[in-house]
């Protein structure tokens, strides 16, 4: 009878020990969902910042291999123009 009594004690506590480890410890369960988030909101950053990435590299390929691109961007963002040629700039 005490063998039987001191085995359920051992079983309450070890199961009590158990639920509070899984519900306020380190590893527990909502901890394991904050950290689920953090990892999904990365992955987002990480998703965007290769799309960045990806359209850099096109950008680079087409002012690498397009002349006629280069020109565009020499006129509209730096005001260039060809030798001898003349610019009008309309303003309002």
């Amino acid at each position: 009878m005490h063998l039987r009594l001191l085995i359920g004690s051992v079983t309450v506590i070890a199961f009590a020990f158990l639920v509070f480890h899984l519900l306020f410890g380190k590893d527990s369960i909502p901890e394991q969902r904050r950290i689920a988030r953090e990892i999904e909101l990365y992955q987002k950053q990480i998703d965007s910042l290769n799309k960045v990435i990806e359209e850099r590299n096109e950008l680079i390929q087409k002012l690498k291999t397009d002349s006629l691109y280069k020109e565009e961007i020499l006129r509209t963002r730096y005001g260039m123009s060809r030798e001898d040629e003349k610019v009008f700039q309309l303003v309002k």
